[in-house]
């Protein structure tokens, strides 16, 4: 496909079907969006299609974008060069879709998600949702909901919003912040933003370079656009090697990684010359963990990529690991790494009174290796949809009805105590947690009476709001209750 207003847009034709499982299929669909010079991100796009089993591509002409719109009104529409203002869209059907495009209504299940194709064949892929691969079909990943309209049909997907750079307008920066932002809009309720607004939010403060075109933002410039685009993030410096990891405690690199995860907020990682946001981890052995494995969306390379170390990466652009920028919401004053520690504190004082002896987590402090003892899970929930999960989780009825009559506030941090010999059998896994006031003093001390609850095993403890008094919950002993991680249901 040549790059003018008439082959980019020869008619008036919605659209058509391609049988993609035609393997040349695929290749076509390259060339004619990268002038035959390929492109690292649609091709991964194409490739995790392939492993769904896509067999039918529907292509959808002259469909009128609103992030491209913003990039041409603000950026291309004043080149010499013209651009056609209109994108195509690409849509992944794991059954056949018929040619003449009259009846998709029984389709739902098939739909894998869409890709939106600029007309840029240096950077031609724009917003897009596609499914996780299937291999991480176990992980525990951010994802929103999206529902779009195809020639009149409604579709869903549930993926993590990807885009790619443009080199021009977007740098890897902005094509970051705008993902995390979609993925904030569809899961914590945030408006939707635009190319054009994530732009001019990261603008000014300490300049890296030329501005537009863009050559890169700083870190401060990624801070001050995302608390102008309606976050309130934190900047955390991840550990130079495996040395400092190891010695970081709760601050290693996957365990302050994996919090926010578990929590939907996927966080930025930046090296010296890109960022990259993880959005995904698989509780799997990896080069640079003996239990886990990071995935990320890189705006170059594509969506959905595992990662091998951390500290031995491949590719220079991603070397080396060095901060993480993590999206956290407004009302959570306290971040992730001070929640697990006052958590960690209040389990350990709990450790050191009576309540302890024979209690589940006794019994898992016993066992003779780590990896059959108990550990944490920290995450951060909206209290609504916390209490409303309850009795699905079997969490003990008399727990259950003292959390639902308790004041707590819009989000809540959970620090989980966790089970591991019964997570590895696949088996209801929380012996207990703690749940703070999302909206506590960072700085507080560990004591802060901004605990919400305490439990573990056959002990509860609620202390009450202002001036309520101090609930004790009669909760039998021995029982362990599902999680109430948002992301770890799949």
């Amino acid at each position: 496909m040549t790059w003018s207003f008439t082959t980019w847009s020869p008619d008036d034709g919605p659209g058509e079907v391609h049988d993609s499982s035609q393997p040349q299929v695929w290749d076509k669909l390259t060339a004619d969006y990268t002038n035959g010079n390929g492109n690292p991100a649609l091709e991964r796009i194409f490739e995790i299609a392939r492993q769904h089993g896509v067999v039918s591509v529907v292509r959808e002409y002259r469909y009128i974008d609103a992030d491209w719109r913003s990039q041409h009104a603000h950026f291309y529409n004043g080149t010499f060069r013209r651009y056609p203002s209109v994108c195509h869209r690409l849509h992944f059907f794991t059954r056949p879709v018929p040619t003449d495009l009259a009846e998709l209504g029984n389709l739902q299940d098939a739909y894998r998600g869409y890709t939106v194709l600029r007309p840029l064949p240096m950077s031609p892929v724009g917003r897009t949702m596609i499914a996780a691969p299937p291999e991480l079909l176990e992980g525990v990943r951010c994802e929103g909901d999206d529902t779009i309209d195809l020639f009149g049909w409604r579709l869903q997907i549930r993926a993590m919003p990807f885009i790619s750079q443009d080199a021009q307008y977007l740098r890897c920066a902005h094509a970051a912040l705008w993902m995390v932002l979609a993925h904030a809009r569809f899961v914590h309720g945030l408006p939707r933003r635009l190319p054009a607004e994530v732009h001019e939010a990261a603008l000014g403060g300490v300049i890296v370079g030329r501005q537009l075109p863009s050559d890169g933002l700083s870190g401060q410039q990624m801070l001050g656009g995302l608390t102008a685009l309606g976050l309130s993030p934190s900047i955390l410096s991840l550990p130079a090697d495996r040395a400092a990891d190891a010695s970081a405690g709760h601050l290693s690199l996957h365990g302050v990684l994996c919090r926010y995860i578990n929590s939907a907020m996927p966080p930025i990682v930046t090296s010296q010359v890109h960022a990259w946001v993880v959005t995904a981890y698989l509780r799997k052995p990896s080069q640079g963990h003996g239990a886990i494995q990071l995935w990320r969306h890189d705006d170059v390379r594509g969506p959905y990529l595992p990662v091998g170390d951390p500290w031995n990466e491949p590719d220079p652009a991603h070397q080396p690991w060095s901060a993480a920028y993590l999206p956290l919401l407004p009302k959570a004053y306290l971040d992730a790494e001070r929640a697990e520690a006052v958590g960690r504190s209040w389990v350990a004082a709990f450790a050191s009174t009576a309540h302890y002896r024979g209690t589940t987590l006794e019994q898992a402090d016993l066992r003779p290796t780590p990896e059959e003892q108990r550990t944490l899970r920290t995450y951060l929930v909206d209290s609504r949809a916390y209490k409303q999960r309850l009795k699905e989780r079997e969490v003990p009825a008399a727990l259950a009805a003292a959390y639902r009559l308790t004041f707590m506030p819009r989000y809540i941090w959970v620090v989980e105590i966790v089970d591991r010999q019964r997570r590895h059998a696949g088996q209801p896994d929380v012996l207990g947690e703690v749940i703070l006031d999302s909206t506590m003093t960072q700085h507080a001390p560990l004591s802060d009476p901004g605990v919400v609850a305490l439990h573990a095993d056959r002990f509860a403890y609620l202390p009450g709001i202002d001036h309520g008094g101090v609930t004790l919950p009669d909760v039998p002993a021995g029982i362990a209750y599902s999680s109430g991680c948002p992301n770890l249901r799949g």
